[in-house]
């Protein structure tokens, strides 16, 4: 008889370490399943892999869970390092800075940091190193563009292209990503900001100017601090005050320090005060307002909201463009924008949009910003459009974390809407 249960007991332990085994394995196979599908790059792989999802099976929940923890990252030296990233087909030059305590076991702060004219990442990079003993905490990140001329095209996919790299072979934590630079680099970060506002839990133009003023509306959710010479001739003081008082008066997160004695150059002795300031700073991957200004499909994208379709008069020239001086800087005038406001009611499930130039949309949707159970109800200029239960849906989470590279950012549903006629 005391045998008989001994036997009975090893039976059961067995079973129990087998089907945790089987757990294990299962897990395992998934994340490695998530991990090919953020990968691959055609659309036949990818319906391959969301078969074999659905043959282990796996839940929604499952497949989120391996999803956030999918990435494996190799082993990484601590110090400066020069590093490629791809452009087309080219690849372009950047340095990063790794800390001497890095470890993938948790996430990291990030600075990407962009040069002047005439300069190089590695000096950018130097620059933040030398001014503070603080930077052993942060990831920094800084690319080489010849001219320094940061809103053109070829060093605009740079940046992007670095920021994915980085993001791939380091473990960061994309809710404190943050941007600085000096001079022209200064005006790449009012560029960068405006264009990808959700991004960003921060930016810090040194002695820069705003190339899109008319666009500092898109900042709404991120802080800005502008650094900037009372003695600078180059690039005077009054540029950083225009854009610092455009963003009060939008009763934006914006702090200004002019710096009395400062030329133009890089302000080694405020960098703690940035360093400090960027600390205090965190991104929300779902606020719940949004404004979102723009001329191109390209730059369609802010958060939980994705312009499909403009209508046809976006994009097109319309009168004239002017500086903060009132010159005109593009005689041959400026382009009619879209322009999007959003407001997440939460405890009603109700989404508020007042629209223009826009003919569709897309609004990523994810559990805690909305009740995913409950009927969604959408006010667009103030018709209503109703949804009785989003789905959750797996394809649409794979591929919005694989276009965005952001774990932080994850979205459970889509839904696609037309904007409803006057």
């Amino acid at each position: 008889m005391k045998n008989g249960c001994l036997s009975g007991l090893f039976s059961f332990v067995f079973l129990i370490t087998q089907s945790f085994c089987l757990g294990q394995d299962r897990e395992s196979h998934g994340r490695f399943l998530v991990r090919e599908y953020l990968k691959s790059d055609t659309e036949a792989e990818r319906e391959t892999i969301l078969k074999k999802l659905n043959a282990l099976p796996a839940t929604f929940d499952e497949v989120k869970e391996w999803l956030k923890l999918s990435d494996e990252y190799p082993p990484q030296q601590p110090g400066l390092h020069r590093e490629f990233a791809p452009v087309g087909e080219r690849k372009g030059e950047y340095f990063i800075s790794v800390p001497s305590s890095y470890t993938p076991d948790r996430s990291w702060p990030m600075i990407i940091a962009l040069h002047g004219v005439g300069g190089n990442g590695y000096e950018m990079a130097m620059k933040w190193l030398k001014s503070t003993t603080h930077y052993n905490e942060f990831i920094i990140a800084a690319p080489t563009y010849g001219s320094g001329l940061w809103w053109k095209e070829e060093p605009e996919k740079l940046v992007l292209s670095v920021l994915d790299k980085v993001k791939r072979s380091y473990r960061i934590d994309t809710n404190r990503i943050y941007l600085t630079g000096f001079s022209s680099g200064g005006h790449g970060v009012w560029y960068f900001g405006i264009r990808y506002p959700w991004l960003f839990a921060a930016i810090n133009p040194i002695a820069g100017e705003c190339p899109l003023p008319s666009f500092l509306v898109n900042l709404k959710n991120v802080p800005v601090f502008i650094v900037h010479g009372l003695k600078d001739t180059v690039i005077p003081v009054e540029a950083g005050r225009d854009a610092g008082s455009r963003l009060e008066r939008l009763h934006y997160n914006v702090l200004c320090q002019e710096l009395p004695e400062l030329k133009h150059q890089f302000p080694a002795e405020a960098a703690g005060k940035v360093l400090e300031w960027f600390r205090m700073n965190k991104r929300m991957p779902y606020p719940k307002e949004i404004r979102f200004s723009t001329e191109s499909l390209k730059y369609s994208f802010a958060y939980w909201i994705e312009i499909t379709e403009f209508s046809e008069l976006i994009g097109q020239v319309l009168g004239v463009y002017k500086d903060i001086s009132g010159k005109l800087i593009r005689p041959e005038g400026a382009s009619e924008t879209a322009k999007i406001e959003g407001v997440v009611q939460k405890k009603d499930n109700e989404i508020f949009l007042t629209t223009h130039g826009i003919k569709a949309l897309r609004l990523y949707l994810e559990d805690g910003f909305v009740d995913m159970e409950s009927p969604l109800r959408v006010y667009i200029n103030g018709k209503l459009v109703s949804f009785e239960k989003v789905e959750k849906d797996i394809r649409g989470m794979l591929d919005a974390a694989r276009k965005r590279n952001d774990r932080e950012a994850l979205c459970s549903a889509y839904v696609d809407i037309k904007i409803p006629l006057d």
